[in-house]
């Protein structure tokens, strides 16, 4: 498969919770050559919100990075190292290679395409669906805000269904909208298109 995602342990106890932009920096320092990949993107680490802008990470947490699957050697090459991000050190463990998904839907916690409003939002993706041929069925989830390298943006959560398998892995491999290296844009399988986050 022309990608894939790569799955390595992570040890901390605190993340912000828009942390996609000091990820990546940090990501950046020790992978060079990720900045300019084209088809590399870095999904949201999960964990539970504390109500104060951070998330409490367990020992099951993972952080996923999507890169083209001949870069997966160089990617695993984090294995061992220290990153941290708002002051909070995570601990980088072994990576473990998992395959696009042949399921659907699909969905993204955060897309965004430079627009702010939903409208032109909805419009968007429409266009950017159109553009790439894509069969599919889309909802559109809440509004909200992230921090890039151009500032503070908005963005949408976003569940795609009724895809074909071939559109599925076209959407997983090149995503959609802006930002995919602060984890925008980036899609995997849900099991429901009845709820968003």
């Amino acid at each position: 498969m022309l990608v894939t995602d790569v799955q390595f342990d992570v040890k901390g106890t605190l993340l912000p919770i828009d942390h996609g932009y000091y990820l990546f920096t940090e990501l950046a320092r020790l992978l060079p050559w990720f900045p300019d990949e084209p088809l590399g993107g870095i999904h949201a680490i999960p964990g539970a919100d504390t109500g104060h802008g951070e998330l409490i990470l367990n020992r099951r947490t993972k952080l996923t990075i999507r890169v083209a699957s001949v870069r997966v050697p160089e990617l695993l090459q984090l294995s061992g190292q220290t990153i941290v991000i708002g002051g909070n050190k995570l601990e980088i463990g072994p990576g473990k290679i998992r395959p696009l998904s042949r399921h659907t839907p699909l969905f993204a916690h955060c897309v965004a395409t430079g627009s702010e409003d939903e409208l032109d939002f909805t419009n968007d993706i429409i266009r950017l669906l159109d553009e790439m041929k894509i069969d599919s069925r889309f909802i559109c989830g809440k509004r909200q805000a992230i921090r890039t390298q151009d500032g503070v943006v908005s963005g949408f959560s976003l569940m795609l269904h009724g895809l074909p398998v071939e559109h599925s892995f076209l959407v997983q491999q090149q995503g959609l909208g802006k930002y995919r290296k602060i984890g925008c844009g980036i899609f995997i399988p849900h099991k429901s298109i009845t709820a968003l986050t």
